[in-house]
């Protein structure tokens, strides 16, 4: 006799139904979002690179390799020879390279940790944003964050996807109040790059709010500056200085700002060079991108999208990051990158997210996202500083 299963009951006569499958594989719905969205905007960035390559009628191999400009080159070159190959070298920081050799090396090696990190960041980002706001928010933030103008950095030779899956893998874990596996991630981030530690003050934030008194796991927060610390040691056995990556810095012309003041420079470059200049078009890359990110992270907290109380550690964490942008010289072009490392303050795709449940603005942020992302990425295989 076949046996007939009967559906899942609450109680005696009272039929559940099924819950829908995103809550019961959370985890299985988040990466099948991050998939659609990866294979989306692959596809978009091999059909404009092909378009913009034609031209040139090279050899096919050329387009991926022209995806390879700029620090993508020297994270490959230190992931083949290690940091004895200049002064300029330790500003980068190791995990990535570490994560390409393991990969294999050269432009391969990086492509791929790269787009396994961009998978890995759009499903932890779908993960976040389902826990904070349900899964209509979710499915949008994750498109947002990959149709961004600088969104193609995600796919590229460079850390940005490595070092944001980790950052919202750390500030989800601590939501979560997983401490132990926060603290690792953290320790993780800081070891691709320095602005990790910035993560400490938005997980002591949530950490307090969730106990009222300190338990053993609070020491998972003491992990978070562990990546630096483990290179800096690395610094000193082998390059002799505790802070070279520090030192190195010098060699790419930063210097650190009264808060704002790079922002305010950067606005005068675009004056004095003019808008339609090479260094007027990146000032203004850099400083209106920075501007859009201050206005969407003012809406996180006044207004109709504000979020909880409870929500305000990624505020924090937002803020922190876009005040040392605004702080930062590189180069001689204040706030240089600063256009990609925007993408950082998850907080603001967030909230433009739920401004996005109003059609208009949904297509509005896709179309031209999208349309932005197309132009800036052949701007960036052309060789051009524009972005980078």
């Amino acid at each position: 006799m076949t046996a007939v299963l009967s559906p899942p009951r609450t109680a005696p006569g009272i039929v559940r139904a099924p819950r829908p499958l995103a809550a019961r594989r959370p985890w299985r719905a988040a990466f099948l979002a991050a998939g659609a969205v990866w294979s989306v905007l692959t596809v978009v960035h091999l059909a404009v690179s092909a378009l913009s390559w034609l031209p040139t009628k090279g050899p096919a191999t050329g387009v991926l390799l022209h995806w390879n400009n700029w620090d993508a080159i020297h994270y490959v070159r230190i992931a083949e020879s290690g940091y004895h190959l200049g002064p300029g070298f330790p500003a980068f920081f190791p995990l990535y390279p570490l994560l390409i050799k393991l990969a294999g090396g050269g432009m391969t090696g990086a492509l791929i940790v790269a787009n396994v990190a961009a998978l890995g960041a759009l499903a932890v980002l779908h993960r976040l944003a389902e826990h904070e706001f349900g899964p209509a928010v979710a499915q949008r933030a994750t498109w947002y964050l990959a149709a961004f103008p600088t969104g193609f950095f995600l796919f590229i030779g460079y850390n940005e996807s490595l070092f944001i899956l980790l950052v919202v893998g750390a500030l989800y874990a601590a939501r979560r109040g997983h401490w132990w596996l926060a603290g690792a991630l953290g320790a993780l981030s800081s070891g691709t790059r320095l602005f990790g530690v910035l993560l400490l003050a938005p997980l002591a934030i949530e950490y307090l709010r969730q106990n009222r008194r300190l338990r053993p796991d609070v020491l998972g927060l003491a992990l978070v500056p562990l990546g630096v610390v483990a290179y800096s040691v690395y610094c000193k056995l082998e390059l002799g200085h505790w802070l070279q990556f520090s030192i190195a810095q010098d060699q790419w012309g930063r210097r650190y700002t009264f808060p704002g003041e790079a922002w305010l420079i950067s606005v005068r470059q675009m004056t004095e060079h003019g808008l339609l200049s090479r260094p007027g078009l990146g000032a203004l890359l850099d400083a209106g991108t920075v501007l859009l990110a201050v206005v969407l992270l003012i809406l996180c907290v006044s207004g109709p999208f504000r979020f909880r109380r409870d929500q305000m550690y990624l505020v924090v964490y937002g803020a922190l990051t876009l005040l040392l942008l605004m702080s930062t010289e590189v180069g001689g072009r204040s706030m240089q990158s600063s256009a990609r490392y925007a993408m950082e303050a998850i907080a603001i795709f967030l909230v433009l997210a739920r401004m996005g449940a109003h059609q208009i603005v949904d297509r509005t942020v896709l179309v031209v996202g999208v349309a932005l992302q197309a132009v800036l990425l052949v701007v960036f295989m052309a060789g051009g500083f524009l972005v980078g």
